[in-house]
């Protein structure tokens, strides 16, 4: 399964994994063409081993409105699976979005 960090298809472009637990990944990332900051989300797992979501066999991003990740990103600070530095990476992009 490819980490996350790895997954950058041509739209998206990982900037940082915000959390990755459980096979389930969050990550800020550039959106071509604009270079807007995002947030997508996926599975790293599969039996395919490239995860979901994918478009034509490639690992992808599921890209989601600043409103959800806003709510997504504040959920994850009560995680118990961040380390202290996702903790203030969240905080950081929660400020920037």
């Amino acid at each position: 399964m490819p980490a996350p960090e790895y997954v950058n298809p041509e739209k998206f472009k990982v900037v940082k994994v915000l959390y990755n637990h459980n096979d389930f990944s969050v990550a800020l990332g550039t959106w071509t063409p604009s270079n807007e900051q995002i947030i997508g989300m996926r599975w790293n797992d599969g039996e395919d081993g490239k995860g979901y979501p994918k478009a034509f066999g490639n690992p992808q991003w599921f890209v989601v409105s600043n409103d959800i990740a806003k709510n997504t990103l504040s959920g994850l600070l009560t995680s118990a699976h961040i380390s202290n530095t996702q903790y203030l990476d969240i905080l950081e992009t929660l400020k920037s979005l």
